[in-house]
């Protein structure tokens, strides 16, 4: 099998490539543009929409990019390598590692979600023999309600605030599931204001081709009658938001099929919206890689 080793990291030292390193490498691959998967790499390797955020959200300068398309091969030092797309957010990818001489193939899934989303590329998967697995949520316990279940709890929430009279407040990371939020009320001719790094990272995504997404409205004063408020979940108690009178406030993210959620997170409601795959995805994917080896992250 191609070998794998772990340093702050992973690592293929056969082609001294890294997945997804925590410190700057010379070369590694960056599955997409969260700052828990991004260091400012010598080069990175990475799809051509998560090359164009990682440039927009951290300043990284072009030729420090190796922007790939979705399955174009690429040969190097006896390997072939492809990037596949990982369903997670907009230019998400896993890779896929064959060692030409003998066949043996490895892929990386990074962060990825099996159910299909509104802003991110579908997942595909590839059969390999040594299956690298992110497992955010990976016991049996999780399991996520249908996507149009979970989009109809974020629906009433939000229609259910302005019929009382309230701001509705979602509360999702600035790249990815705002974007997935604001999508969806979008096709719903539900207008949204936007917390200022939401408000970035939309521009961002609309640029890179995400067509989906409505032009951003940024959040500067008082919300107008009618809006949603998408924000991260560190402004909620942030001066910006404080200035949000009379809002109802709820959480998307996996986690809140955990009992207490509403608590944990001080809010009015958590809605399971997930950028990530659940116990029964990570199932599907080992059903559909077929691997001989499993290494879990």
């Amino acid at each position: 099998m191609i070998e794998v080793r772990f340093q702050r990291g992973l690592h293929l030292p056969e082609l001294d490539l890294w997945l997804d390193p925590w410190d700057a490498k010379p070369w590694a691959f960056v599955s997409h543009a969260h700052a828990d998967h991004f260091a400012r790499h010598e080069t990175a390797l990475c799809s051509a929409v998560t090359g164009a955020l990682v440039r927009a959200r951290y300043g990284v300068a072009e030729g420090r990019i190796d922007p790939v398309a979705f399955h174009a091969p690429i040969v190097k030092d006896g390997f072939r390598l492809r990037l596949l797309p990982a369903g997670h957010i907009a230019g998400s990818a896993m890779l896929h590692v064959t060692r030409i001489s003998d066949g043996a193939t490895l892929l990386y899934t990074g962060d990825f979600k099996v159910r299909k989303g509104r802003t991110a590329e579908p997942v595909v998967f590839q059969q390999a023999d040594l299956l690298i697995l992110e497992t955010t949520f990976g016991l049996p316990q999780f399991i996520f309600p249908p996507p149009m279940e979970v989009e109809g709890a974020v629906l009433r929430f939000v229609h259910d605030a302005l019929a009382d009279g309230e701001v509705p407040v979602l509360l999702g990371y600035s790249l990815g599931k705002a974007q997935e939020a604001l999508a969806l009320l979008h096709a719903h001719d539900i207008p949204a204001v936007l917390h200022p790094s939401v408000a970035e990272m939309t521009a961002a995504c609309r640029a890179a081709g995400v067509s989906c997404l409505p032009e951003p409205i940024l959040l500067e004063g008082p919300v107008p009658p009618g809006h949603a408020v998408i924000a991260p979940p560190n402004a909620v108690r942030s001066k910006l938001l404080r200035t949000v009178g009379n809002r109802r406030v709820a959480m998307l993210t996996g986690w809140a099929l955990i009992s207490g959620a509403t608590f944990r997170y001080r809010v009015d409601d958590a809605i399971p919206l997930s950028d990530h795959a659940d116990y029964p995805g990570l199932m599907e994917c080992l059903q559909r890689v077929r691997p001989k080896k499993i290494l879990t992250v």
